[in-house]
């Protein structure tokens, strides 16, 4: 046992945070879910989690806490001070702080899906960001100022956009088929039948980013079926993502008429959104290719973790080795 080198990697978002073991010749031992763990968001809640999640990898894999050699944690919300001086102090309780790395969940998924430093992440899910590397090293990003400080495009942003459109219009949904859909599928997702009275426990809710997200499911499936309010919404949304990756380009100097952009996150993996996005890029780009990786960004965190001590972790290994990555 000593002689392997134990890695854990956790991808911490606003809606879901994952986290997996594995060895530096890339055989997954454990892999977990747990609740969203985004800082800025949950605070010492966050800390909970991802304290609970490593116990877990430990435990299911049956290796000790100090056998574990780095730990790298891709976090959104990673920028909170509060929130990384609470990470720690959790690392600290399990005498992990000095093998342990904290970065923004975004960096985390450009070292899985963008290796070698090279190439554009496009992350929407319940947030959205671009994130690129100049010539230099030196990390371009648009978008990624949160889900609730101006960012257009997220999931969050889409849920809460049908949101609004309910609450603005609930007196005058019968008889609009588009508006009697979107109702339907929102209480649908509930037990209680007011509309209102939902909409206060949502808010009322320490889940209630993640809750708002998870109606852009709702919203997409819509928009698929031609419901013209849930297509509107999708349109303004993707339209927004494809002027954040446009504005990337231009500060990376980027001038080729082919780009291939790497996807991450559950709303950008929907086939529709993706099509509105290349229908607002194709005139600048008229070819465009999408990559996503099989296996979780939370592998890419711990990949930046075992980096720091040298150790290399192909990602091809961890590929090969992944028989838990679907958890």
């Amino acid at each position: 046992m000593e002689n392997r080198y134990y890695i854990i990697g956790i991808d911490g978002g606003a809606s879901k945070t994952r986290g997996v073991l594995f060895s530096e010749k890339g055989e997954t031992l454990a892999s977990a879910v747990e609740s969203g763990s985004n800082l800025a968001v949950y605070g010492e809640l966050a800390g909970e989690r991802i304290k609970s999640i490593i116990i877990n990898l430990c435990q299911i894999a049956n290796i000790p806490i100090d056998h574990i050699d780095a730990i790298g944690l891709g976090l959104a919300g990673a920028s909170d001070e509060d929130g990384r001086e609470m990470v720690f102090k959790v690392l600290d309780e399990l005498k992990l702080s000095q093998r342990a790395i904290i970065a923004n969940d975004a960096e985390a998924a450009y070292e899985l899906n963008c290796p070698g430093d090279f190439g554009i992440l496009v992350t929407v899910g319940t947030g959205v960001i671009c994130i690129s590397r100049s010539a230099e090293g030196n990390t371009i990003r648009t978008a990624g100022k949160g889900h609730d400080n101006g960012d257009i495009g997220s999931g969050f942003w889409m849920g809460k956009q049908g949101m609004l459109h309910l609450s603005l219009n609930e007196t005058a949904i019968e008889g609009d088929g588009d508006l009697e859909s979107m109702m339907e599928a929102f209480l649908s997702k509930y037990p209680e039948e007011n509309f209102q009275d939902i909409v206060n426990n949502i808010y009322e809710s320490s889940e209630a980013v993640a809750q708002i997200a998870d109606f852009s499911e709702d919203i997409l499936n819509l928009a698929e079926c031609e419901n013209e309010l849930a297509v509107s919404i999708v349109q303004e949304a993707s339209h927004a993502v494809a002027e954040y990756i446009i504005a990337l380009t231009e500060e990376m100097n980027y001038t080729e008429k082919q780009i291939v952009l790497a996807g991450n996150g559950s709303v950008i993996r929907n086939e529709f959104f993706r099509k509105s996005v290349n229908d607002d890029l194709r005139f600048q780009f008229p070819e465009i290719k999408w990559t996503f990786s099989a296996i979780s960004p939370a592998y890419g965190a711990g990949i930046m973790a075992a980096k720091i001590q040298n150790v290399d972790v192909k990602i091809g290994d961890v590929v090969k080795g992944n028989a838990l990555a679907s958890t």
